[in-house]
């Protein structure tokens, strides 16, 4: 078994195409402002819902959350400086996190979701 998909909310789903498209280069496949936009991420897809309008969907389970939601994407260890330095340059702040088998790094999108880019490593993958 593994993550098929996985989802964050935000209202502005300009700004998180923005982020996860342009900075991140997930591809997205899917945009349909206001209600959501999808992106490729590896074998699976990662999709943002604006929750203001999947949490009350009458035709689907609703979608919605309120506050920083985690997502972490998986990237090469020797990779993470590069994404860093990329982060930066973006106007994104970076925090990094020392775990017992390796680093990750911390930025937030613009809706305040946490957003990790880490080695499988640090999980024993």
């Amino acid at each position: 078994m593994e993550v098929l998909e996985t989802s964050v909310y935000a209202e502005d789903l300009e700004q998180a195409r923005a982020f996860y498209e342009g900075v991140l280069g997930l591809p997205c496949f899917q945009f349909h402002p206001p209600r959501h936009a999808f992106f490729r991420a590896g074998r699976g897809v990662f999709l943002v819902f604006n929750p203001s309008l999947t949490e009350r969907d009458e035709h689907l389970p609703p979608h919605g959350a309120r506050g920083s939601v985690h997502v972490a994407f998986r990237v090469k260890a020797e990779d993470l400086p590069l994404w860093a330095e990329r982060l930066r340059a973006a106007g994104y702040p970076v925090r990094w996190a020392s775990w017992p088998r390796g680093k990750s790094l911390y930025t937030q999108d613009p809706a305040g979701n946490l957003v990790e880019l880490a080695p499988g490593e640090i999980w024993g993958l």
